[in-house]
C-alpha cells in the first residue's frame, strides 16, 4: 500500500430485524460481516481498513434508531474515529427517510461516508442521490406494508379466538401454541376474584395476598432467564381482575371474540368484579371519584400513525391523565403527549353532534332505500344513544366508544376520527336488514394544539380565525394579581427594598422583582389577559421572561400581541 495514501477507517454495521438464527455459530450478522470485510480488502490500495470495533445489531428494525449498535456507531463518528461505513444494503442502515437524513447530517458534519456494497451508485452526483432516495422510500414502503400484514394477520387470528403469543396470563400454559388450563393456578385466580370481593379496595387485596404468600406467574424466556415470581402489585392485580381472557376471550384494541382456551372464571364472579371495579377509582380508596378517563385508549394515533398509550402524572392527590408517545423510543424531540380530557371532550362532543344529525346518520348507516319509518327508528335511535354518550359512567361510555369508534388521528392542527358504520348499527341494536354504508364516515376537527412543556393543550378555535380563540390562563392572571399586591408592599414600605421586603417574606427575591415589572403592563394587555384573549403561546414562563419595553405598542409585538 502506497504509505504517502490516507487511512481511511472503516466501520462495518450490520443488522437482522429477528432474532431467529442469532444463537448459531455463524448467523446473518456474521455473513454481512465478512462480505464488508472482503470488500474493504478489495480497497486497501485505496488506504481503507477495517476498525476492530464491530457494530451489530441482532432483533432490532430498521424503522428506528433506537439500537444500541447504531447508537455506539454515530457516537464514534461523532468523535472522528470512522470515515466510511460499511454496509451490505443500504436497509441494513435504515428503513425511514427521515431517519436517513438525520444520519446524513451527522456523516456530513463530520466528513464521513457510508458505502453499501451490494448497491453501487455515486452519490454526488444528482442521479445517484435519486436513486439512493429510491431505494429508501422502497425498504420503507416494504417495512410498512410488511407491518400492516402484520397487523391484519394478528387481527384476523384473535377474531378466530387463536392465542397469538406474548406474556402467559396466570392460570394457564402454552401446549403447541394454545392456551391449557394449569388447574392450581386458574384456582388462585378465582381465589383473587372472590378476595377482591371482600376487600375494600385493590391495595387491600395487595396486603392480603402478600400475606397469604400469593406470587405472580413465572415466565420462562428463550435465553433460559426467568421473570416473574414476585408479591402483586396494584397494576399487576388491575391487570388481572379486568383480563378478559379469564372469560375465554382473546382481545384486540378493545375489541373482544371467543377464544380457543377454555373459561376459568364464571359469568357470575366476572360480572361481580367487574362491577366493582366499575364503582371504584384507581386510588384504592373508599372515597367518592371523579369520572374515570382513559376511554379511547388503543384508539389514537399521531400525525405519523403511530398508536399513543395513556399515561399520567401525579401532583400531590391530584391524578392528570394524559395520550403520549413512547417517549422511551421517540425521545423527548419527537414526543409529545396531550390532555385525556381535552380529546376525550372534543371527541365526545364532535360524535354528538353527528349521531343528532339526521342526514350524518342516514349517509352511514343506509345502503339502499328504505321505509321512512326505518329511517325515523334508525335517527331517533342514534338520538338516544348521543344522549347516553354523555351520561354514561366510564365502563358503558368505554363500550359505546369503542364499538362505535374506528380510529382517531392527532394531526397538529387537526384531529380526525372515523365512526365503524357496522359498529354503530350493533350498538343501536338496529333491524338486521339495514347495511351500514360501504365507506365508514371520517369527522375532522380543525384544534389549536397549545405547548405547556412536553404537555398539549387541545383548544377548538371559534369559526372565524383564530384570533378569536379565547383561553382564559389563570396562572397568567394571579401573575398579574400578584404584581399589584408587590406594588402596594413597595408603595407603603418606601424605605425598605424589594430584596428587603424579599428576605422579610421568605421569597425569591429575583422572582419578586421579575413579577414587580409586570405592573408596567400595557392596560389592553392586562385587559386580554383577564379575558383569555392572549396569544396562544404566551405561557407564565415566557411573560415572566420578556423584557419589557417602556412603550406599550413595543411590549404589545414583544409578547406576540400582534
Amino acid at each position: 500500500m502506497d504509505r504517502t495514501k490516507k487511512l481511511v477507517r472503516c466501520a462495518i454495521y450490520t443488522r437482522k430485524s429477528t432474532e431467529d438464527g442469532l444463537e448459531q455459530e455463524y448467523n446473518s450478522l456474521d455473513a454481512q460481516y465478512d462480505a464488508c470485510t472482503a470488500y474493504a480488502l478489495s480497497q486497501r490500495h485505496e488506504g481503507w481498513m477495517v476498525t476492530k470495533d464491530r457494530y451489530d445489531d441482532g432483533g432490532f428494525s430498521g424503522g428506528t434508531l433506537e439500537r444500541p449498535g447504531l447508537k455506539r456507531l454515530l457516537t464514534d463518528i461523532e468523535a472522528g474515529k470512522v470515515d466510511i461505513i460499511l454496509l451490505y444494503k443500504i436497509d441494513r442502515l435504515t428503513r425511514s427517510l427521515s431517519d436517513f437524513a438525520k444520519i446524513v447530517e451527522i456523516l456530513d458534519r463530520k466528513g464521513a461516508s457510508f458505502v453499501s456494497i451490494t448497491q453501487s451508485f455515486n452519490t454526488t452526483t444528482s442521479m445517484g442521490r435519486l436513486t439512493l432516495n429510491m431505494l429508501l422510500s422502497f425498504a420503507q414502503f416494504e417495512r410498512e406494508v410488511t407491518g400492516e400484514r402484520i397487523r391484519d394477520k394478528i387481527y384476523a387470528s384473535k377474531r378466530k379466538g387463536i392465542w397469538m403469543g406474548g406474556p402467559v396470563p396466570l392460570g394457564y400454559d402454552v401446549v403447541e401454541r394454545r392456551l391449557v388450563v394449569n388447574e392450581p393456578e386458574a384456582e388462585q385466580v378465582r381465589n383473587i376474584m372472590q378476595l377482591y370481593l371482600k376487600a375494600s379496595s385493590v391495595p387491600e387485596l395487595v396486603e392480603i395476598l402478600a400475606r397469604n404468600g400469593s406470587f405472580t406467574k413465572v415466565q420462562r424466556r428463550k435465553d433460559g432467564e426467568t421473570k416473574g415470581g414476585i408479591t402483586f402489585k396494584r397494576g399487576n392485580l388491575y391487570h388481572l381482575l379486568s383480563n378478559r381472557i379469564y372469560r375465554g376471550m382473546t382481545v384486540h384494541k378493545g375489541e373482544a371474540f371467543d377464544g380457543e382456551h377454555e373459561a376459568i372464571v364464571t359469568e357470575e364472579l366476572w360480572n361481580k368484579v367487574q362491577t366493582k371495579l366499575a364503582t371504584q377509582g384507581q386510588g384504592g380508596s373508599s372515597r367518592e371519584v371523579s369520572p374515570r378517563t382513559g376511554v379511547l385508549a388503543g384508539l389514537i394515533y399521531d400525525g405519523e400513525g403511530r398508536a399513543m398509550i395513556l399515561t399520567h402524572t401525579q401532583k400531590g392527590n391530584r391524578r392528570f391523565h394524559y395520550y403520549a408517545n413512547r417517549y422511551e423510543t421517540l425521545g423527548d424531540s419527537s414526543a409529545s403527549r396531550v390532555s385525556a380530557r381535552d380529546i376525550e371532550n372534543i371527541i365526545i362532543d364532535q360524535l354528538c353532534q353527528t349521531l343528532a344529525s339526521g342526514n350524518k346518520v342516514q349517509s352511514m348507516l343506509l345502503d339502499g332505500s328504505y321505509t321512512s319509518e326505518q329511517l325515523h327508528n334508525l335517527i331517533s335511535r342514534c338520538n338516544k344513544l348521543a344522549t347516553e354518550i354523555g351520561a354514561a359512567k366510564y365502563a358503558r361510555k368505554q363500550e359505546i366508544l369503542r364499538n362505535v369508534l374506528d380510529r382517531i388521528d392527532l394531526h397538529d392542527d387537526l384531529v380526525v376520527f372515523r365512526i365503524d358504520n357496522r359498529g354503530l348499527l350493533n350498538i343501536i341494536r338496529a333491524d338486521s336488514s339495514v347495511q351500514p354504508a360501504q365507506l365508514n364516515l371520517i369527522i375532522e376537527r380543525q384544534a389549536i394544539r397549545v405547548r405547556r412543556g412536553k404537555a398539549l393543550r387541545l383548544v377548538i378555535p371559534a369559526p372565524t380565525s383564530e384570533t378569536d380563540i379565547q383561553m382564559r390562563d389563570e396562572k397568567l392572571i394571579s401573575l398579574i394579581a400578584e404584581s399589584r399586591t408587590i406594588m402596594a408592599q413597595i408603595t407603603d414600605n418606601p424605605d425598605k427594598s424589594i430584596p428587603t421586603l424579599a428576605a422579610e417574606q421568605g421569597r425569591c427575591r429575583v422572582r419578586m422583582m421579575k413579577v414587580a415589572k409586570l405592573t408596567c403592563l400595557a392596560p389592553d394587555i392586562v385587559t386580554a389577559i383577564v379575558e383569555g384573549r392572549q396569544p396562544l403561546k404566551l405561557t407564565p414562563s415566557k411573560l415572566l421572561a420578556a423584557e419589557l419595553p417602556l412603550d406599550w405598542a413595543d411590549q404589545k409585538r414583544t409578547l406576540g400581541f400582534g
